[in-house]
């Protein structure tokens, strides 16, 4: 007679054995209507009206099952792009996945392909072979996501040219939070056209995350890094060290408000150019959240009404320019943009920052006094010019007639405007200008 610790044993054994054989089961039961609803999640709803999800074919298996989902993405004014899906699904808890065994709700391989008339019309005639393109999907426990994508590499030559590409990979990590980290690398991509025309580009790679996927407006960043991009014809140039930088964020300043950022930085220019460097940062800050809500919604509903009626476009696009422009009007927003750049062997800035102060009891555009808007208006104008680089360069002949027209000025080796506009009163380089005088 077996003993209570073998009996315990056999029990939890076979009670192992059978979750493991019915898991996959249940998992395929529910897998269907899981798949569309996670997609359809992942979308913010002001953009849902552009995107239609379809199950054309979904095939339920014990273990495996098996769904074909076609995704259209209907622009305005344009062909609608079908981007077909093609599912091949295993039911957890046992995956085996492309990097071993793994432990999830399911993984799944998807092969897509993509319908569209201009997108056809362009490859029907290419005698190269498009790359491959895998993509796999692993659904965890926790109602995470990992996406991973590889583009398989391209050799193509022929009289006319060649084609080199090494390839790229893709993964995106979806918490169960619906915050999201994408990250890519790609490799070099060359391109040559006989001895008339060639590019390459030294690799590049992008990092991206999101407070949350479905949302706007959440906190996000993402960067794109290009280590060079060059060319020997028909214009030879090098630009080394290529990067942008985006950021949106809750304002600093509280309240329904936002702030963005975008940079963009090239190291290093070589060429015909006079340019050896290029630095520009741009900043939005105090963005209504309502006005960016409001402006996603109405093109939305302004595609929806081009597709249905394109004679309603005028109408739409007028209120449309309204609305935003009155929300623009009542609340406060700044602006900031600054460039540096090397040129002719010599340092230049430009500093331009701009504040408005909001008409928050403004309801009607028509009521709109000038008087009241100059008067919410502040900005400031630095730039700053190398001047022996200024003498090298094909506008060395307007520097002196400037400076006579007060328009310039010379100091410490720079060629100087300083302009601003502040409570009503416009100044340059000194000199003021009131401005009411014109009202």
């Amino acid at each position: 007679m077996n003993s209570l610790p073998t009996r315990i044993l056999l029990a939890a054994a076979l009670l192992i054995a059978l979750c493991l054989g019915a898991v996959p089961k249940v998992i395929g039961l529910s897998i269907e209507q899981a798949t569309v609803e996670r997609l359809l999640e992942l979308i913010p709803p002001e953009t849902q009206g552009q995107l239609e999800i379809r199950r054309n074919a979904f095939t339920e298996g014990w273990f495996s099952s098996s769904a074909e989902i076609e995704v259209l993405y209907t622009a305005i004014d344009t062909d609608a792009v079908a981007l077909s899906l093609a599912l091949a699904i295993d039911h957890g808890p046992l995956l085996q996945t492309a990097d071993g065994l793994r432990l999830g709700l399911a993984y799944t391989t998807i092969t897509p392909s993509l319908r569209n008339d201009l997108f056809d019309m362009a490859i029907r005639d290419l005698s190269i072979e498009l790359p491959d393109v895998d993509i796999a999907l692993l659904a965890r426990f926790d109602q995470s996501l990992h996406i991973a994508m590889a583009i398989s590499s391209i050799e193509y030559r022929d009289a006319e040219g060649q084609i080199n590409f090494d390839g790229l990979e893709a993964q995106v990590d979806i918490d169960a939070d619906q915050s999201a980290l994408f990250t890519l690398q790609m490799g070099e991509l060359s391109a040559m056209e006989t001895a008339n025309s060639n590019i390459l580009v030294a690799g590049m790679s992008v990092r991206s995350k999101t407070a949350q996927v479905n949302d706007i407006l959440a906190d996000s960043s993402a960067t794109l890094s290009v280590p060079s991009i060059s060319s020997t014809a028909p214009l030879p140039f090098t630009l080394a060290d290529i990067s942008i930088d985006y950021g949106l964020q809750s304002s600093a300043s509280g309240g329904q408000s936002s702030d963005i950022y975008q940079t963009l930085r090239v190291a290093r220019f070589e060429g015909a150019l006079p340019l050896n460097s290029f630095y520009w940062l741009s900043e939005v800050n105090q963005l209504n959240d309502e006005l960016l809500r409001d402006y996603y919604q109405l093109i939305n509903e302004l595609q929806s009404d081009v597709n249905a009626d394109p004679d309603a476009v005028g109408d739409e696009l007028s209120s449309l320019g309204q609305q935003m422009a009155l929300l623009t009007l009542q609340n406060p927003l700044e602006l900031n943009n600054l460039i540096e750049m090397g040129a002719y062997e010599g340092d230049h800035s430009a500093d331009l920052q701009i504040s408005w102060a909001g008409l928050g009891t403004l309801s009607d555009m028509a009521d709109l006094d000038m008087k009241e808007a100059i008067a919410a208006l502040d900005m400031t104008l630095l730039v700053s010019l190398d001047l022996e680089a200024m003498l090298r360069s094909p506008f060395a002949g307007l520097i002196d007639p400037y400076v006579q027209q007060g328009y310039l000025t010379v100091s410490n080796g720079r060629v100087i405007i300083d302009g601003s506009l502040q409570d009503g009163i416009f100044q340059l380089n000194g000199d003021e200008l009131p401005l009411d005088q014109f009202f």
